[in-house]
């Protein structure tokens, strides 16, 4: 390829004699501030084709000297959001080709090179905005992922590179990306720029006031189904390449910031880069370094669910009936079991929630609480109006017992003289009385499900 021979000449010379190397006379090589980047141009001036499409609407024209400030500019955010110091390690050279359209090819690939992993990244020197800064991200990604790898490359998650991406863009694009000055004046260069206080996703001038990052996301998850996060995690051709492209954009950026947000989150996802080379699948680098808040994927799928809700709001067009949320509600808490007497058949009949919590071993019981606050967390997002203090009432108790559960020790009842144990009985208590104001509430035409009527299943258990 292309790239891999004009990078590996260029690091070829800078190796044996870095202090002497001069680059063609054809060829403008501008390094950053940091030595990290090096951006090359075959000539100085634009080809007309370049210059024409330069002026399409969010399109950047790109100038080696320009690109290098904005290079830095794009790396220092990014390690901004990760909590990062700027320790690189590998060197990042980008070679830029004339533009013939909008959407031309770029590439982005790392090559071992002296005992670290470099990166070539070859471009068009037109390209749109977004392009152009998730270009730069996955390339800064890939070498800070790269620090620890050995004979392999890491491959960075489509939905990691994504997301940042659009976190960057979405507060502050202006400031990243330095445009080519558009004219002379007086001698000196000018670019034209119009100021914008709005909480527009794309601001038109750098005297802006903090945007939302988010702010181009809420337009489009707003009218689509968010994606799960396996779906983030085996994008499809379409949601790439094709029409679903924006949704999954504005999903990974979603799921990037809720990331982020939780405790921790940055160090979080720097461990995750740092690990990914000790894996041959992302996912087990994802889990390991996540694992104080996930134990198995199904979480993982569990708390983006939430997460979802709490951005977008209750769907408000698809609330359930009041007669279908009792119903709904009533089922959360129904624990059928098999009771055998003697040598008969096993009977069917339900337990209580208290009786649970009263007799079953610890880890039995925390597993079920997680599951039923998950239910419940679900459960709230279409519940009719009026019973929702009533499920917060159920999500705070178990939320607490389950607390006090994981951090005292663990009294184990005898069979014969259960010991007392504070934290059972205000559990107990507390829902004994939800299930009363649960019976109560049972609308008048919901009908009996089956001969162990729910409503004596709500009766205060002791």
């Amino acid at each position: 390829m292309k790239i891999i021979a004009t990078l590996a000449g260029a690091l070829a010379v800078l190796t044996t004699a870095q202090a002497q190397w001069k680059p063609p006379a054809a060829m403008t090589v501008i390094g950053s501030a940091s030595g990290q980047f090096f951006v090359s141009a075959r000539s100085s001036y634009s080809s007309p084709r370049s210059v024409q499409l330069g002026m399409t609407p969010n399109m950047v024209t790109l100038e080696p000297a320009l690109m290098a400030v904005s290079c830095e500019r794009i790396k220092q955010e990014l390690l901004h959001e990760l909590n990062l110091h700027d320790q690189w390690q590998g060197k990042i050279f980008v070679v830029l080709r004339p533009a013939f359209t909008t959407n031309d090819a770029i590439q982005v690939v790392p090559e071992k090179l002296g005992g670290n992993w470099d990166c070539g990244v070859e471009m068009p020197d037109v390209v749109s905005r977004e392009r152009f800064v998730g270009t730069i991200v996955r390339a800064c990604l890939l070498e800070i992922a790269n620090r620890n790898a050995g004979n392999r490359s890491t491959e960075i998650p489509e939905w990691l590179a994504q997301g940042f991406t659009r976190e960057l863009i979405g507060s502050s694009a202006v400031k990243l990306i330095l445009a080519t000055p558009h004219g002379r004046e007086n001698g000196l260069s000018i670019t034209r720029t119009t100021v914008d206080f709005t909480d527009a996703p794309y601001a038109t001038g750098p005297y802006t006031r903090g945007l939302n990052p988010l702010t181009q996301a809420a337009l489009v998850l707003r009218t689509n189904e968010p994606l799960t996060f396996d779906q983030l995690s085996w994008p499809t051709y379409e949601q790439l390449e094709g029409p679903e492209v924006e949704l999954y954009g504005s999903s990974a950026q979603l799921f990037v910031n809720k990331l982020l947000n939780l405790p921790n989150g940055p160090a979080c996802l720097s461990a995750m880069l740092a690990e990914m080379p000790n894996y041959l699948n992302w996912q087990f680098a994802f889990m390991d370094a996540f694992k104080q808040h996930f134990q198995t994927q199904l979480d993982v799928e569990k708390w983006w669910a939430v997460e979802l809700t709490d951005f977008s709001g209750r769907d408000l067009l698809h609330l359930m009936t009041p007669e279908e949320s009792w119903r709904q509600l009533n089922a959360v808490f129904q624990f059928p079991v098999n009771v055998q007497i003697g040598e008969g058949p096993p009977m069917r009949t339900e337990i209580s929630f208290q009786t649970i919590i009263r007799g079953w071993s610890r880890a039995q019981q925390l597993d079920l609480i997680k599951k039923k606050v998950w239910e419940l967390d679900i459960l709230r997002m279409r519940i009719a109006p009026e019973f929702i203090p009533l499920v917060d009432g159920y999500r705070e108790t178990l939320r607490e017992y389950y607390k006090k559960r994981t951090e005292t020790t663990w009294i184990l009842p005898s069979l014969f003289s259960p010991l007392p144990d504070k934290a059972i009985d205000e559990a107990v208590t507390r829902l004994n009385t939800l299930d009363v104001r649960r019976a109560n509430m049972r609308p008048q035409s919901t009908p009996v499900a089956s001969a162990n009527d729910s409503e004596a299943s709500a009766r205060p258990a002791r």
